[in-house]
C-alpha cells in the first residue's frame, strides 16, 4: 500500500483490505526471480495453485493448466519435477502459473532476463496474443527493444516518471536516456548514426520502421554486394596463432540428473533427435548434457551459448567438479576431477558463480563472506586479510568502509561484487559465470562486463560466461561454444559463430543486432560490404555510402534524360 495517495486497481483502492482478494485474483505477477515464486515440486502442481486457491472447479483446472503450459512452450512438462528446470524453464513455469488464474491484469517484472532470444520472442508474442484478447500487460524491463513494442513506455528515475509516452516519443530522445543511464534501441541509435553521416532518416523506435524507410531509399541493387557467406563449422577450432594450453579438458562428457537405478538404457549416440518443443528442448529428454568433447584454455575469454534447458549451468558444475560427470571425464590441467583431491583442488583453481550470485551471500559481515573461501582452503589469518582486500580491490569497493557491512543490507549492485569478491578471494585461475548480469540495469551491467574485461585483460585469468545476449558475446570473447539440447553444436571465433543467423535460430538463439539488421536489408536485395560482425559505427559508415552511391546514379540518370517521361 502507498505511504501517500491513492493506487487503484480496477477501481478498487488498494489500502482497503476487503479488496486484497479481488484485486490479486484479478492483477496477476510474475517477479524477477521464479524462484521466488514456484511453491510445488511438480510443474502441473505448481501452475495449479493459483487457480486452485481461486476456487476453479477440478473439471476445469486441467483444462487450465494444459493450456497455460501450452501457451509458454512447456507442453508436456507437465510431470517434470520443478528443481530439474533451467533458470528459463522456471521463468515459463511462473508465467504460466499467472496465466492458468485468467487475470485481467498481467505484471511481468524482468520476466524474460533468463530467458534465451526464442524465449523471449515466445513471451512477448504470448503478451501480445492476450493484449489482444483485452487484458492489460504491464511489462517491467531492461531490453529496450521489448519496451519498444509497448503501446506507452514510462521511465522512472529515482521513484519519480522521468519520460512517459508512446514509443517513438520516449526513444527518440537518445540524450535523455544516456543521462539516465538507460540503454538506446538499436534502431535509435542507428538512426541517429546515419543522421549525423547525412543519411535523410528519421529516428526510429522499432528495428523494422527504420529498415522499411532504407529500402524506400535505395534501390534493389544498390550497394556493393556482401562478402560471400560461410557456413559455421562444428569443430573446436583454435584462433589462428592461438597455441595457448588447456586448463579444463571435457572428453565424452555425458550426464542425467537421474538417479542410475532410474537408468532404462546407456546413452545412444546414434538414436535419433526426441520430437523439439517449440521453445526449448523436449520434455521426454533424458541427458542433460551428451558426449561433450572440448576444452577451455589458460588466459581466453570463451561464451557459452544455447537456448533454455540446453545443459549450460550443468555443463559449468562440471567444469570445477561440483557435479561428475555419467560418462566421460573432465580434467583439470591433465588431473581427473574423478579423484577427489584433484576436484577438491579444482574448485579453488575454477571459481563458479551462480545465477543471481547474491544469493551466494551468508555471513554476517562482508569481510566474513569474502574470507569463507580462503580461510576454507587453509590460509593464515594474514594471508586471508590480504585475499580478501585483494579481492574487493579487484570488484571496486573499499573493504574498510564495509568490512563490518551486512551484506544484505548493501544495495543489489553492491551485493553482486561482495558475492563475486568471494570467490575471487580464492585466487582461482578461472572464472566461470552463470549468467551474471541477468537482471541488472544497463548502467550496473556495463560496470559489471567491464569488470570482467579487466580482470581477463590485467590478471590474465581464463573467464567463461554463459550468457543470452549476443552481442556481448560477439564483442567480448575469443571463441563461443553453442549447446543445443545439450549436445555441442558450435565451437568457433565469434566472426564464424554468428556468420549463419537462420542455423542459429534453428536452435532457438540469435545474432547481434547489427548483424541481423544486415541480413534483414539482404533479404530485401540491399547487400552491404561489411564482415558477418560488423560494429553499429561499420554498419552505418557502409549504409551512408550506399546512399551516396544511389544519390550519384540517380543523378546521372535524370541528367542525361534517361528514364524521363
Amino acid at each position: 500500500m502507498p505511504d501517500a495517495g491513492n493506487v487503484t486497481v480496477l477501481g478498487l483502492d488498494t489500502s482497503d483490505p476487503a479488496n486484497v482478494y479481488a484485486i490479486r485474483s484479478q492483477a496477476g505477477m510474475v517477479f524477477q526471480n521464479p524462484d521466488d515464486q514456484i511453491v510445488a515440486s511438480v510443474i502441473e502442481n505448481d501452475v495449479a495453485f493459483g487457480p486452485e486457491n481461486l476456487g476453479v472447479a477440478p473439471s476445469e483446472l486441467r483444462a487450465r493448466v494444459t493450456a497455460a503450459l501450452a501457451q509458454v512452450g512447456l507442453q508436456g512438462f507437465e510431470k517434470k519435477q520443478t528443481e530439474s528446470l533451467s533458470g528459463g524453464q522456471k521463468q515459463r513455469v511462473a508465467v504460466a502459473g499467472v496465466l492458468a488464474m485468467e487475470p485481467k491484469i498481467l505484471v511481468l517484472d524482468e520476466a524474460s532476463a533468463m530467458l534465451d532470444p526464442r524465449g523471449r520472442v515466445g513471451l512477448l508474442r504470448v503478451c501480445h496474443e492476450l493484449n489482444e484478447a483485452g487484458l492489460t500487460i504491464v511489462l517491467i524491463t531492461h531490453f529496450m527493444e521489448e519496451a519498444a513494442q509497448a503501446d506507452r513506455v514510462i521511465v522512472l528515475e529515482s521513484g519519480r516518471v522521468a519520460l512517459d509516452g508512446a514509443p517513438e516519443d520516449v526513444f527518440t530522445q537518445i540524450d535523455r536516456l544516456r543521462e539516465l543511464a538507460l540503454d538506446i534501441p538499436f534502431s535509435a541509435h542507428l538512426s541517429r548514426s546515419l543522421r549525423a553521416r547525412g543519411v535523410p532518416v528519421s529516428v526510429h523506435a522499432d528495428e523494422g520502421g527504420l529498415q522499411r524507410e532504407l529500402v524506400g531509399l535505395l534501390s534493389p541493387d544498390a550497394g556493393a554486394m556482401s562478402a560471400e557467406s560461410k557456413c559455421m563449422p562444428d569443430a573446436d577450432r583454435t584462433p589462428e596463432g592461438d597455441d595457448r594450453r588447456p586448463l579444463v579438458e571435457f572428453e565424452r562428457v555425458s550426464f542425467t540428473y537421474q538417479p542410475i537405478s532410474q537408468k532404462k538404457h546407456r546413452l545412444s549416440r546414434t538414436a535419433p533427435a526426441a520430437e523439439r518443443a517449440d521453445w526449448g528442448r523436449s520434455p521426454n529428454e533424458y541427458w542433460a548434457l551428451k558426449d561433450l568433447t572440448f576444452s577451455i584454455r589458460e588466459g581466453e575469454f570463451l561464451g557459452i551459448a544455447g537456448h533454455t534447458g540446453s545443459g549450460k549451468s550443468t555443463l559449468i558444475q562440471l567444469a570445477n567438479g561440483l557435479l561428475q560427470p555419467t560418462e566421460g571425464s573432465v580434467r583439470i590441467r591433465g588431473a581427473s576431477l574423478a579423484d577427489r583431491k584433484a576436484a577438491v583442488e579444482a574448485r579453488r583453481d575454477v571459481g563458479v558463480v551462480f545465477q543471481y550470485p547474491e544469493r551466494q551471500l551468508f555471513a554476517a559481515t562482508v569481510y566474513d563472506d569474502v574470507a569463507f573461501g580462503p580461510r576454507n582452503l587453509g590460509f593464515s589469518s594474514g594471508e586471508v586479510d590480504e585475499a580478501v582486500r585483494n579481492a574487493m580491490e579487484l570488484v571496486h569497493l573499499d573493504i574498510d568502509e564495509l568490512r563490518d557491512r551486512n551484506p544484505f543490507g548493501l544495495s543489489g549492485g553492491q551485493q553482486r561484487r561482495v558475492a563475486f569478491a568471494g570467490v575471487l578471494a580464492m585466487q582461482p585461475r578461472a572464472l566461470v559465470l552463470d549468467e551474471p548480469v541477468a537482471g541488472l540495469d544497463p548502467q550496473a551491467k556495463r560496470s559489471f562486463l567491464a569488470l570482467l574485461e579487466e580482470l581477463h585483460r590485467e590478471q590474465d585469468m581464463s573467464v567463461v560466461v554463459v550468457s543470452h545476449n549476443m552481442d556481448d558475446l560477439a564483442t567480448m570473447c575469443d571463441r563461443v561454444l553453442v549447446l543445443n539440447e545439450g549436445e555441442l553444436f558450435a565451437l568457433d571465433v565469434p566472426e564464424r559463430i554468428f556468420a549463419d543467423e537462420e542455423r542459429l535460430r534453428s536452435v532457438g538463439l540469435g545474432v547481434p543486432h547489427a548483424s541481423h539488421f544486415v541480413n534483414v536489408l539482404a533479404k530485401g536485395g540491399i547487400r552491404l560490404p561489411v564482415s558477418s560482425l560488423p560494429t553499429l559505427d561499420e554498419l552505418a559508415d557502409a549504409l551512408a555510402g550506399a546512399c551516396e552511391g544511389t544519390h550519384a546514379e540517380a543523378t546521372r540518370v535524370g541528367a542525361s534524360g534517361e528514364g524521363a517521361f
